[in-house]
């Protein structure tokens, strides 16, 4: 049985929201204040409604991240990039990470260079999703051996 874990993070929305909204504030601020100033609360409106709308735009192709993982592997995929995916039985070991702003991360140890599946960004027990890991990438080796 597959699962699949797609949470919206809230801070990459927000910043995608923020980036759009900024750059329409900055066209209005450059606008000959006669033509924006009758209608102020017309064009913030308008501001915060075009901002919404193309920050759920640009979060969606740059910073959503979805991750659906299975008995026999799993796939990752960030934004609208190409989903990279993965067999259990290529890793050998768990491990888990935290990196500077406090996020885990489970990383897995195979041949080449490891792999980071951010748990925290999917909202995840880092500790729990960890364990299971190892639960999988056991099964995965004793069914191919």
């Amino acid at each position: 049985m597959e699962k699949t874990r797609s949470p919206i993070q809230i801070y990459y929305l927000f910043k995608s929201f923020m980036i759009m909204f900024v750059i329409q504030a900055l066209i209005v601020m450059f606008m000959p204040a006669g033509l924006t100033g009758p209608i102020w609360y017309q064009v913030l409106a308008l501001n915060l409604t075009v901002a919404a709308v193309l920050g759920w735009y640009l979060y969606k192709q740059w910073y959503h991240i979805e991750f659906s993982y299975s008995d026999s592997g799993f796939q990752l995929k960030k934004g609208k990039g190409t989903p990279a995916s993965y067999n259990w039985s290529e890793f050998s070991q768990v491990s888990l990470a935290r990196n500077e702003y406090g996020e885990f991360k489970v990383r897995l140890h195979g041949s080449g260079e490891p792999l980071e599946i951010p748990v925290s960004k999917l909202k995840l027990d880092p500790f729990e999703f960890r364990f299971h890991a190892m639960d999988l990438m056991s099964r995965a080796k004793s069914s191919s051996a």
